[in-house]
């Protein structure tokens, strides 16, 4: 199965997230097919990625959206597992048959405009008599290319201005998912979800784990990078 990246103009921390996200991937997941990389193009990959340049040209949400479409348009296999560069995985599984988890309802708060888009999202799920469950947690999720498809819908069409969760959207839409506590930080080890994630800052410990758990460079990094 392929496995996607979208990667933003930048990192604060020189993209070594995606590179030890990349390591862990290699180490753990049995059934990897291409891996691509969409956006930004961090200078230790090697030409064993497929990878296709788009900038960011909208607010997150589109460009998210608009970046998993440039993958389908460009080939990616039918059934693909999407990630972020701050996903690790730490305990071995196979990507076609990955679960797909939430985190519970979705709630009607005030906050970011992260947290803008998931109660949008609620509200346009809820006008379609659909579950509002909340798919935006920190590990892989599997998609199927057709269905991803029909979320153009939301996207390109008069109310395409509207901040949504893609990942929301899908999960409800097409999926039944597992209920987990998201593994941000602390106590990854006892998340069943076999990923866990950095927090919006990366402390020296952070690094250090990585540097242990994933020594070894992937397959898609230069010798030199």
């Amino acid at each position: 199965m392929d496995i996607l990246y979208y990667i933003g103009k930048g990192s604060h921390h020189n993209n070594q997230e995606l590179r030890y996200s990349l390591r862990a991937l290699e180490k753990h997941c049995k059934d990897i097919g291409d891996v691509w990389i969409i956006g930004n193009r961090p200078h230790f990959l090697n030409n064993n990625i497929k990878y296709l340049w788009e900038e960011d040209n909208g607010q997150w949400w589109q460009n998210a959206y608009h970046k998993t479409m440039s993958a389908i348009n460009a080939g990616i296999s039918e059934n693909f597992l999407l990630m972020n560069d701050d996903f690790f995985m730490f305990r071995d599984f196979y990507a076609a048959k990955y679960p797909r988890y939430h985190k519970g309802e979705i709630m009607d708060k005030a906050g970011n405009k992260y947290q803008e888009a998931i109660v949008n999202t609620k509200h346009v799920l809820q006008s379609l008599s659909k579950p509002t469950l909340h798919y935006g947690v920190h590990c892989p999720m599997r998609i199927n290319a057709k269905k991803y498809k029909q979320l153009a819908r939301f996207y390109e069409g008069e109310d395409a201005g509207l901040p949504l969760s893609a990942r929301c959207l899908y999960g409800n839409l097409f999926c039944k998912g597992t209920k987990v506590s998201d593994c941000k930080g602390e106590n990854w080890r006892e998340n069943i979800t076999k990923c866990f994630s950095s927090k919006d800052w990366v402390s020296n410990d952070i690094w250090h784990k990585l540097e242990d758990l994933y020594a070894v460079p992937s397959k898609w990094e230069k010798e030199d990078g």
